[in-house]
């Protein structure tokens, strides 16, 4: 007779499923690290792309057609945001209890070119809590179809519209600066030499 004990189907399976269970754990950790060095290798790279474009961003601009580069020639000014007024409003549709327009005016009482504004907008239910929020270009550097408005010009008056459907009813709208940039029309980028600028030469929107 046979001295060795046999191993019962149970302990053979518990041991196979821990053998199983160990290897996908150190397989794991394996792709983990290895998968790890790679972002961290893709960030570097990435690190010294961004790097390397701000370095190159003076050249970049010279290289651009005038109207473009002086299009994009612009600094980042929020204490700007007290020479805008801005009002936003709701409107619900009777054809959709669950369907609202946001609608959005902002006029610039200041001297200066706005070349870049973006607001978001949040609808609020009855009760103040967050429904719906968007995130609308109010200014943009260039005029292009109906995403990029345009420059806003001192004196001048921009207004739009957002409708917008959700589960809960809308009862008001409020809204925030997230972005706000200003031309700077004191440049010679991209501008061929002796050139008039366009802030000699354009006429006073006051």
């Amino acid at each position: 007779m046979n001295g060795t004990k046999r191993m019962s189907v149970f302990t053979a399976l518990v041991l196979g499923i821990s053998a199983v269970a160990i290897t996908c754990i150190v397989s794991g950790s394996v792709i983990i690290v290895y998968g790890m060095r790679i972002v961290d290798k893709k960030a570097d790279t990435v690190v010294g792309a961004v790097r390397g474009l701000v370095e190159d961003l003076p050249a970049l601009k010279a290289a651009l057609p005038p109207a473009l580069a002086d299009a994009i020639n612009d600094e980042r000014r929020p204490d700007y945001a007290g020479c805008l007024k801005i009002k936003v409003d709701l409107q619900s549709d009777p054809a959709h209890d669950r369907a609202a327009t946001m609608s959005a005016s902002v006029t610039n009482d200041g001297d200066q070119v706005v070349s870049l504004l973006a607001l978001r907008l949040v609808a609020l239910d009855p009760d103040g809590r967050p429904i719906y929020a968007t995130n609308e270009y109010v200014a943009t550097p260039l005029a292009i179809d109906n995403d990029w408005r345009g420059p806003l010009m001192p004196g001048a008056t921009r207004r739009f519209t957002k409708t917008h459907g959700c589960s809960r009813k809308a009862a008001t709208v409020e809204y925030e600066i997230t972005e706000l940039r200003v031309w700077r029309p004191n440049t010679s980028v991209g501008t061929d030499a002796g050139a008039p600028s366009l802030a000699r030469t354009e006429p006073s929107l006051q």
